[in-house]
């Protein structure tokens, strides 16, 4: 009897435990469900681990939304060059340290390589703590002017602070690693290596400019303009407020809603009712500075990328994006196509092939007009500033200028052909432009290059016009240079001249035609007898008019009779 109070009282014990469990185990369940009801209505709930992890809350893109544990941001409709579904032409441009007058230079001669090789999606590396204004200025302006038929994309990697963060605002998409920082774009100024005050009317009127130029660019890529001008402005306050029934959330500056009351420390209530305050982002005593994460849960990016491999496999690139960064080739490169080097290379190019076209055989000369001539076109070529037809071009016009000379008597529609053709090669090559685009300036910076160049051209053709008369006269008599040239061959080794010869019978002063062109040598009439000639200094061409210089026996020299009248 007492064993079976015994067993009754243990299954009662049993049972009254079983229950507590069971009673623990539901309010243990209603707990959890009561703390993940606090998300904010028209919200999915996150998961459990999500709401209990100590990381950065999840963030994800759902129908046209950036939705958070905060709430949800609309995303902004905004007209963005078109990117294929596989990218095969894809460039990176560093833009790493300081931001200088030598950055812009140089972000400047990638833009246009890229421009010239057909760019589908120019990604900017930006490693930089800021620079100079004016720089960042010119930067600006090449991505939205130069490159705005091209997908462009700032990687923040790690910094993009000061005049680096408006760089980035100027592209289609800013994405950053997961260490990335940007903002702190507050203009300063910068004396003998220190940062001084700038004194107030002044700081207003570069930041009134900053500011606008940072709303316009917002507005073009679809950011908070709150926001990013906060970055500039230390005295602004953002916030960021929650629609109560939808939970959309907006970033306002706090100076629109100065009728908000504080009844509490920390307690803001909007007059809007519908409007709720969240959160403070930014006091007025700071500047917006946005790290990865932060900047991801205020959709000011939508994707964190740990790495270039990542940003490649996000943007279907299937060839191996190009990197235009500064080795010693590329700075080489890139001295040999400014205006300057070209105007001397073309320069030094044309007055040898001159030389060399006045002297028989192949020597020294030509060797020169061929390196100098490769170096103008190789140089453009490997950069992209020069298409391939663009060179067929020039070298099109070169060979139907050896057909006139060498072939052709006279100068006629192959010689301006040729001519034609040669001006408007080195013309498009002046252009940095797609493979399948027509040459032309469309943008101020095309026009900055293209009138550079043109420049350079009239230089280099002036230049060796001059030179040609100067070496043309001066150039036989000097010992040095002359044997750089090679020796007309000598007409006197010939058999000497017969006593019936006509030559003999011509005397100096007498006139003719030339029959066939003397380059030098060729054939004239004089009286009425077809006699071998020598001209003496330029080429003489068929049905000039000449006269007899001297005769030498077995040749006669002459020159064209109108120059010696001139004389």
């Amino acid at each position: 009897m007492l064993s079976q109070l015994r067993r009754g009282g243990e299954n009662r014990v049993s049972r009254i435990t079983g229950v507590s469990l069971l009673i623990l185990i539901l309010c243990f369940v209603a707990a959890v469900e009561a703390t993940e009801n606090t998300t904010p209505p028209g919200l999915s709930q996150p998961s459990r681990k999500a709401a209990t992890s100590t990381s950065a809350p999840a963030v994800r893109i759902e129908a046209g939304r950036v939705i958070t544990s905060e709430g949800w941001f609309r995303l902004p409709h905004v007209k963005r060059p078109p990117l294929p579904s596989k990218v095969t032409r894809g460039f990176i441009i560093p833009i790493h340290g300081p931001i200088t007058q030598t950055t812009y230079e140089a972000v400047k001669r990638k833009v246009m390589q890229c421009k010239a090789r057909g760019a589908q999606l120019v990604i900017f590396d930006m490693n930089t703590p800021g620079g100079q204004a004016d720089a960042m200025d010119n930067i600006v302006r090449l991505i939205i002017d130069d490159l705005r038929d091209i997908y462009t994309v700032a990687y923040v990697n790690p910094e993009a602070v000061s005049a680096g963060a408006i760089i980035s605002l100027a592209c289609n998409e800013i994405v950053m690693s997961p260490t990335g920082v940007i903002g702190d774009a507050m203009p300063i100024m910068v004396v003998g290596g220190q940062v001084q005050e700038i004194p107030e009317k002044i700081r207003g009127k570069i930041e009134s400019y900053i500011r606008a130029k940072v709303r316009m660019l917002a507005e073009r890529n679809g950011h908070n303009k709150a926001l990013c001008e906060a970055m500039v402005t230390i005295s602004m306050e953002i916030w960021l407020i929650r629609n109560k029934k939808s939970g959309e959330l907006k970033i306002v500056n706090a100076k629109d809603f100065s009728s908000a009351t504080r009844p509490a420390r920390g307690k803001i209530i909007l007059p809007d009712e519908d409007w709720e305050y969240v959160r403070t982002i930014d006091e007025p005593t700071e500047l917006v500075t946005l790290h990865a994460q932060e900047a991801r849960r205020l959709a000011f990016i939508k994707h964190i990328f740990p790495d270039i491999n990542s940003l490649e496999k996000h943007y279907h690139i299937v060839v191996e994006p190009v990197v235009l960064g500064d080795t010693w080739s590329e700075r080489l490169v890139a001295i040999l196509t400014t205006p300057l080097v070209m105007s001397i290379l073309l320069l030094v190019g044309i007055l040898a092939a001159y030389v060399e076209l006045n002297t028989p055989g192949f020597g020294v000369p030509g060797t020169i007009a061929v390196i100098c001539f490769a170096i103008i076109f190789g140089s453009r070529y490997l950069t992209g500033l020069a298409q391939w037809w663009e060179i067929a071009i020039f070298f099109i016009g070169v060979l139907l200028l050896f057909v006139e000379i060498f072939i052709t008597p006279g100068f006629g529609l192959m010689g301006v052909m040729g001519i034609l053709f040669c001006i408007v090669g080195l013309l498009a090559m002046l252009v940095p432009n797609a493979p399948t685009k027509f040459p032309l300036p469309t943008t101020k910076i095309d026009l900055e290059i293209f009138s550079n160049g043109l420049l350079a051209l009239l230089i280099a053709f002036i230049g060796s016009a001059i030179g040609g008369v100067v070496l043309s006269r001066v150039l036989p008599r000097v010992p040095v240079a002359g044997k750089l040239v090679l020796p007309r061959p000598e007409v006197q080794a010939a058999v000497p001249a017969s006593e019936r010869s006509p030559i003999l019978k011509i005397k100096p002063g007498q006139v003719g035609t030339v029959r066939q062109t003397c380059r030098p040598v060729g054939k004239v009439e004089i009286d009425g007898q077809l006699v071998d000639a020598v001209a003496d200094g330029a080429f003489l061409e068929k049905g000039t008019k000449i006269v007899v210089l001297r005769n030498e026996g077995n040749r006669i020299v002459v020159d064209a009779k109108n120059r010696q009248e001139d004389k």
